[in-house]
């Protein structure tokens, strides 16, 4: 069946008699569900045109969770762009170095990429949706939002460093089974680091319950020397990455990576400028095609 454009966002503009959140008609949105698919993938070729005349630049694209998951696995086996989670300041990056390959695991509605210094898992089900903000007659191949729907559930939020225990998620088999959260006190992800034991365990469990601005100073400096795993997880699932962290201001490395900003992070920002998503959902990942 022809999905629904319906992007959580129901309100008709008076002027045009189309929706701001999916380009219907008030007919349309009512009758969607008795209309015949021919006519559903008509509005659907129509709706892209219709929202740039609105001004509207968060459009739905019309693929089912199948389509979704075809998208990702492609986007992996042609190692044709970077998936990212997080929100602006602290995020994890997933793509292969040059060279490496992905192996991929595809099982229900979970898909498990690992590769050289990382891995990533995404439950990918009928609460996902794939958004673009790029415009339909764009040249190159637009930036992809995989959304979930606020009702399926979030990462829980902390507000300081948090000692959660063993991580029993885990994708990167090692030592370290120790997750700590760093306390981004963000809705949309959040940011951990796993240890085994040594001094960067030591130092994350004297500033536990501390905020990130007050113990990062001190925890920050062991992080850089001992690089234990980072770990970011959204509504969407998780990435991992295993590898030495650069120090400051240097070159973020090649392949999977993190970056923790706090004057990025400061910005309050879940999505880059320009790509704010409807209430209804949180975001998950997010790609950048190479272009």
């Amino acid at each position: 069946m022809v999905t629904s454009p319906c992007t959580g966002i129901c309100k008709i503009n008076e002027a045009t008699g189309w929706c701001l959140g999916c380009g219907r008609s008030g007919e349309e949105i009512a009758e969607w569900r008795n209309l015949p698919e021919p006519l559903m993938e008509k509005i659907w070729t129509e709706i892209p045109a219709r929202l740039t005349h609105l001004g509207v630049t968060c459009r739905r694209l019309p693929w089912t969770t199948n389509d979704i998951k075809a998208f990702v696995i492609q986007s992996l086996e042609r190692h044709d762009g970077t998936w990212v989670m997080g929100v602006v300041g602290a995020v994890a990056e997933f793509t292969a170095k040059p060279g490496a390959s992905i192996d991929i695991t595809n099982q229900g509605d979970q898909l498990v990429a690992s590769t050289e210094g990382g891995a990533m898992r995404m439950v990918i089900n009928d609460d996902v949706r794939a958004l673009t903000f790029d415009a339909a007659e764009a040249t190159g191949r637009p930036r992809i939002v995989l959304a979930v729907k606020r009702e399926r559930g979030r990462p829980p939020i902390a507000q300081g460093i948090e000692h959660l225990g063993e991580d029993n998620m885990t994708l990167i088999v090692g030592s370290a089974t120790q997750l700590f959260d760093l306390g981004i006190g963000r809705k949309e992800a959040r940011f951990c680091v796993r240890v085994g034991d040594g001094s960067a365990k030591d130092a994350l469990i004297g500033a536990n319950g501390k905020s990130l601005a007050e113990s990062l100073p001190i925890v920050g400096p062991t992080l850089i020397s001992d690089s234990p795993d980072r770990v970011i997880e959204t509504a969407l699932g998780r990435i991992e990455v295993r590898g030495k962290i650069p120090p400051p201001e240097s070159s973020s490395p090649l392949g999977p990576h993190t970056h923790l900003l706090p004057d990025h992070l400061a910005q309050n920002r879940a999505m880059p400028v320009g790509m704010d998503l409807p209430r209804a959902y949180l975001p998950g990942a997010l790609f950048y095609p190479t272009n």
